[in-house]
């Protein structure tokens, strides 16, 4: 059974990336479906509320550098929704010898915190003295373990990006990660030179940190509410070249379109292309994506006792701890935690700890908060504990990763009126895709 008009766009997936598309094509009152398989769109974007405490399974928080989610918000009527992180944020922990180490946002804190050693302290104001490398790609542990030293990199560097990539700092790319630095160390022969030396463009926009009254999920809701009746629920099977345009096969029947937008997983898009993208589909399956256990656990607030205010802490590999951070969530947006509950999010597996797929949920929810109560003191019983299991959470932009962006601009010029984006096209924060998808119509 065919269905749909050739001059409707044809967006694939209903994650944030595919949402924003269709809500650019929205408001350009340019004909289009929205393919998503799932019942509820956002993809890993979830929030549940329980006894008025709101649960973000996965982001947590959105940091909205140049103003894209405030302008969505308001063209959704969300403006009012909007809700700040509070100062906590600025205060973050790393465990050193498994106790918190507090660190600050300032030179100061560099001299006086305890996660690093003084020997380490002393390598890493010499990072100015280091010979720069060459420019050609390296992974990221490599590149600063050069700039600024193994210990600062395995106490600082590795629990930082394993919080935000779920990665290994070892594979992961250093032109796709850091390429600021990576050109600061080019142009200037140090990473400390080029901080201060480099122009930063001025914004007339404040950079704020924000989510939503009912959470992170209340955006993708949004959208969805306003372009309900473009959603069509069905899995994307297989996607083949015709003469005139592009099939698109479903799990229920097919489409035909002159333009086909996909915001597909990489490994999805990677095993629904047929024919016409050449190396494509091996090189979209080959991209990583490491499992995320997204732990929410809330205690009575008078059972909660903490050093001080902050975002959170997180856990160097080297300490030999399962968990891999913790975010505490009534510090930085108590607006989302009921008066009388304190609320944390625990985060557990990533490229370093795929066993998550294979072992016993509950089991390991035990060895996990066992941890958290050993860090911070909290040894009562939580009165809620909720796991979410991402089997495939986020794309790692590997050293080389420049190769798969070649080929996917290779594939998109071939077939025109074929176009690919989504996180490991255009980054892995939600801010990254809502900008991606709105440069794509211009």
């Amino acid at each position: 059974m065919m269905m749909g008009k050739e001059n409707e766009i044809l967006v694939l997936g209903g994650g944030i990336s595919g949402l924003c598309v269709a809500w650019e094509l929205h408001k350009a009152k340019i004909p289009f479906k929205l393919i998503e398989k799932q019942v509820e769109t956002g993809g890993v974007i979830s929030s549940s509320t329980i006894e008025g405490t709101v649960l973000d399974f996965g982001p947590n928080s959105l940091r909205d550098r140049d103003g894209s989610i405030r302008k969505l918000a308001e063209e959704l009527g969300l403006s009012d929704e909007i809700i700040q992180i509070s100062e906590a944020f600025k205060t973050r922990f790393i465990v050193r010898d498994r106790k918190l180490q507090a660190l600050t946002p300032s030179l100061k804190t560099l001299f006086t915190t305890n996660v690093i050693s003084g020997k380490a302290k002393w390598r890493m104001l010499a990072e100015p003295f280091i010979l720069k490398g060459e420019s050609k790609d390296e992974s990221v542990g490599d590149f600063l373990e050069r700039r600024i030293g193994k210990e600062a990199v395995d106490y600082l560097v590795d629990p930082i990006f394993s919080g935000i990539y779920a990665g290994d700092i070892y594979q992961i790319s250093k032109k796709e990660i850091l390429p600021q630095l990576q050109e600061n160390e080019q142009k200037f022969g140090s990473l400390i030179m080029g901080a201060f030396r480099s122009k930063k463009q001025k914004s007339n926009t404040e950079p704020m940190v924000l989510s939503f009254r009912k959470g992170v999920q209340q955006l993708t809701d949004a959208i969805t509410e306003k372009i309900s009746d473009h959603i069509i629920q069905e899995k994307v099977v297989a996607i083949t070249k015709e003469e005139h345009g592009f099939k698109v096969e479903t799990s229920k029947q097919s489409y035909r379109s002159e333009k086909v937008i996909s915001c597909l997983p990489a490994y999805v898009l990677g095993s629904v292309t047929k024919g016409f993208a050449h190396d494509l589909p091996d090189i979209l399956q080959g991209i990583d994506h490491p499992p995320m256990l997204s732990t929410q656990v809330v205690f009575n607030k008078a059972d909660v006792q903490l050093p001080q205010s902050g975002f959170g802490f997180l856990v160097p590999r080297k300490e030999n701890i399962r968990l891999l951070g913790a975010i505490w969530k009534s510090s930085i947006f108590p607006e989302l935690s009921n008066n009388e509950q304190f609320h944390f999010t625990l985060m557990t597996g990533g490229a370093h700890d795929r066993k998550i797929l294979t072992e016993d949920i509950t089991e390991i929810e035990k060895q996990i908060l066992e941890e958290f109560s050993n860090l911070t003191g909290i040894d009562a019983e939580p009165i809620l504990v909720k796991s979410q299991l991402w089997r495939k959470a986020i794309p790692q932009f590997h050293v080389g990763y420049e190769a798969v962006r070649e080929e996917i601009k290779k594939v998109e010029k071939e077939n025109p009126g074929f176009h690919i984006g989504g996180n490991y096209r255009w980054g892995v924060s939600v801010p990254d895709c809502v900008k991606g998808a709105s440069t794509l119509l211009k």
